[in-house]
């Protein structure tokens, strides 16, 4: 199967369409000034607004999301907002819609728009420590609590599940990866035999990493980016911060201090909201090991594993097989 390679300048270059497009966002939702691209990946992002009422404006393929898909994200984080939960909602545009489609030369585009979080970007020397910890899993666990009584709009269309979304993406490791294959292999086995109980699984934001959250000093946190959100069990979103934070620095997997430093903070945080049963501490390592093996599968759809440049993608995926050969438990 053929890998995408991107180029140096992928992250930071748009498009004469997706500009035209996010200009006319400017348009659409009343917002102030010119946009400007502050990330691609899946979605092409730009921001626009003075500062203190910065806007981002998501603009998104019908490659990568329909229409329905996008309207099921943003009506279950709408109903996270209105709930009182530090979310990055959706705010309408000027026709009261929360996606609206633009048809340029390389056909439609769809459009979402979102305040900017409260806050900066997440930092390790100054916010590693269980007070950061704690609030995160405290903010988790409110989220999981308000879904168990959320419900889609009748009709409307659902978004996908974890064994619909890992499938897909699992047929990117290549077929020399034979560990990784082992690997998903175990890990799809182990997870389908687990229960899916109302007070485990459910909808979940799936990609709860450092990157997609601001901190607004001292330990108020805002969750932002649910483009990857699906049915899944409620560890997977404590599993994703876990495992993002083995890979950006050395993590004993052995050393207790580090259950305390981490791992206990986080879960006594979560249980605030949302009670947890004696599987959990159990089970966990499972949750961060299908979090792993999904991860190496998005960057071996998103780039040509065998002639990495990027330094985090050197240093991730190196982890990542480590993590795949030693197949411990975390701690």
């Amino acid at each position: 199967m053929t890998k995408r390679l991107m180029p140096d300048d992928f992250y930071t270059t748009d498009t004469a369409s997706t500009k035209d497009v996010a200009s006319r966002a400017v348009s659409a939702w009343k917002l102030d000034g010119e946009p400007s691209l502050i990330g691609r990946l899946e979605n092409f992002t730009y921001q626009a607004g003075p500062i203190g009422r910065e806007r981002i404006i998501r603009v998104t393929e019908p490659s990568h999301r329909s229409v329905a898909e996008l309207e099921a994200e943003l009506d279950w984080v709408s109903f996270l907002s209105e709930r009182g939960i530090n979310v990055s909602a959706p705010t309408a545009s000027d026709h009261g819609n929360l996606v609206e489609t633009f048809e340029t030369a390389d056909g439609p585009f769809y459009v979402s728009v979102f305040p900017k979080a409260p806050g900066r970007a997440f930092n390790f020397r100054r916010d590693w420590e269980p007070e950061f910890h704690r609030a995160l899993g405290e903010l988790i666990g409110s989220m999981h609590a308000a879904t168990m009584v959320y419900s889609p709009p009748e009709g409307a269309r659902r978004r996908i599940s974890w064994v619909d979304e890992i499938r897909d993406v699992g047929q990117f490791i290549p077929r020399n990866e034979s560990v990784a294959r082992r690997e998903f292999d175990t890990v799809m086995d182990w997870a389908e035999g687990l229960p899916t109980g109302p007070d485990r699984y459910g909808l979940v934001h799936f990609d709860l990493h450092f990157a997609n959250l601001f901190v607004d000093p001292p330990h108020t946190i805002t969750v932002f980016d649910f483009d990857d959100c699906q049915y899944n069990w409620f560890a997977s979103d404590l599993a994703v911060p876990i495992l993002h934070a083995l890979l950006s620095f050395e993590l004993p997997s052995k050393d207790p201090s580090q259950q305390d430093w981490f791992y206990g903070p986080l879960l006594d945080g979560y249980t605030k909201h949302m009670p947890v049963d004696d599987e959990w501490p159990r089970r966990m390592p499972g949750f961060v090991r299908l979090r792993r093996v999904d991860l190496f599968a998005w960057i071996c759809k998103l780039l040509d594993v065998d002639n990495l440049t990027d330094e985090w993608d050197v240093r991730a995926m190196r982890r990542i097989r480590e993590g795949f050969n030693n197949r411990e438990p975390l701690w």
